[in-house]
């Protein structure tokens, strides 16, 4: 993960370029285990990037999402803490996309155990 740390300053570049494109997730992905091994810390930082960013490409999206929602519903219901990291993917870019609906549309109907707290977080995300 400390790669991927080093590795963010360097993509994300404050004033200069704030994207993330194909190149940069190919770099990403050199920097992470196997996707079956990666690990709570290791979503955080993918978390953490794509927040940090102004635009990704749809393959980075399209492997933060499957790794965070795999991360999420590991056992079934989804923490506090996960809620927390949840929130922070929703609105740490400033407001709720139309990507991160239909994630959130997809966890809502994945999750086997929802918690009040979690019905009430996907009520208001997505306005129902």
């Amino acid at each position: 993960m400390a790669r991927l740390c080093d590795l963010k300053s360097k993509i994300l570049v404050d004033g200069v370029d704030k994207r993330i494109d194909d190149a940069d997730f190919a770099l990403v992905r050199q920097q992470l285990p196997p996707e079956d091994q990666l690990g709570p810390e290791d979503v955080r930082a993918l978390l953490e990037l794509r927040n940090e960013a102004t635009n990704v490409c749809p393959a980075f999206d399209e492997f933060f999402f499957r790794v965070f929602k795999k991360c999420l519903l590991a056992d079934g219901a989804i923490s506090l803490d996960e809620q927390f990291h949840l929130l922070r993917m929703l609105y740490g870019g400033g407001g709720v996309d139309d990507r991160e609906r239909r994630f959130l549309a997809e966890l809502k109907r994945e999750v086997k155990q929802p918690s009040r707290e979690f019905e009430a977080l996907c009520e208001q995300a997505l306005g129902e």
